[in-house]
This record gives C-alpha cells, sequence and structure tokens, in this order.
C-alpha cells in the first residue's frame, strides 16, 4: 500500500509538473521572441544563417568525419534523418525557435524536420562544391506541403446530421 501511495504522488506530481511546464501559445511566441536574438542556447552557438552554419559545423567537425560526410551519395544525405539532421535540429533550438530557424522560417521552411535536413543536405552540397540550389529545396518542400494539405482536406469527411423533432 506504501508502495502505492508513493507511485500515486509521484504520478501526480509528475503530471502536474507536466502541465505547468506546458506553454501556451502566447508564452510559445513571447519564449520564441527571445530565443531568435540569441547568439547561444544552452551553451551551443547558434548559426545565423547558411554560411555560418557551414562555418560552424567545419569548426565542429573532425577532417575524418568531414570527409567521410563529404564522400556520402547526395541521395543518402538527403534521406537521412537521424545523426547530424537530429543533432542540428535539437542542439540548434529548431523546434523552439532560434536565429537559424528564423532566418529558414523567413525564407518559408517552417517545418523543423525540414529546416534540419535542408541545412545538412545544403551543407553536403557545399562541401562538394555544388550549386546550393535553396530556392529550388524550398520550392520542393513548399510543393509537397501543399500536396499534403490537398490529401489530408480530400480525407476530410463531411457527416451531416439531420435533427428531427423528438416523438413524445
Amino acid at each position: 500500500m506504501i508502495k502505492f501511495k508513493k507511485l500515486l504522488f509521484l504520478s501526480i506530481f509528475i503530471g502536474s509538473f507536466g502541465l505547468a511546464a506546458a506553454q501556451t501559445p502566447k508564452e510559445f511566441e513571447a519564449n520564441y521572441a527571445k530565443r531568435i536574438k540569441l547568439e547561444m542556447i544552452n551553451g551551443v552557438y547558434i548559426p545565423v544563417d547558411l554560411e555560418d552554419a557551414f562555418s560552424e559545423l567545419n569548426r565542429l567537425s573532425d577532417a575524418a568525419g568531414i570527409a567521410n560526410f563529404k564522400n556520402a551519395p547526395d541521395s543518402l544525405i538527403a534521406k537521412s534523418h537521424f545523426g547530424l539532421v537530429k543533432w542540428v535540429q535539437l542542439n540548434w533550438g529548431l523546434d523552439e525557435g532560434s536565429r537559424i530557424s528564423h532566418y529558414l522560417k523567413l525564407k518559408g521552411i517552417s517545418v523543423p524536420d525540414d529546416m534540419a535536413r535542408i541545412i545538412v543536405l545544403l551543407y553536403h552540397r557545399h562541401l562538394n562544391g555544388q550549386p546550393l540550389m535553396f530556392e529550388a529545396e524550398v520550392a520542393k518542400i513548399a510543393k509537397r506541403m501543399e500536396q499534403e494539405k490537398m490529401k489530408r482536406d480530400s480525407a476530410q469527411v463531411i457527416k451531416i446530421i439531420e435533427k428531427r423533432p423528438h416523438k413524445e
């Protein structure tokens, strides 16, 4: 019984903490406005644009890692979700807002996964001396988002409920 009470207390405590930590949309926007001006978040330098991101990735990586990444096929980089893509998303604050996420948002990319993927993909192209084709990538993302929206909208089923008078 004592273990049950401790478990109940712990679950209530954790649950109430989770509710207290949740942000309202207004709180999120206020936090976002502060974060996009920060040079560092949680002790990690946040790049201001793509060139700065490439410089920072070069600074953080060793020569062997850069060489392995550079020699990987472009198709593999574009499909990657874990590893460097996830590191960029988590450490550069793409979910909660940061200088680099705000830069990308202004360029038309709003989904953190897309932001991280485009940074890593364009870094790969940068290392290989290829054209970045940033605008083309943004257009691909916009097209995919529109297709997903159309698919969601077409899948919605509209139910018409007819109210009839109640028989007494």
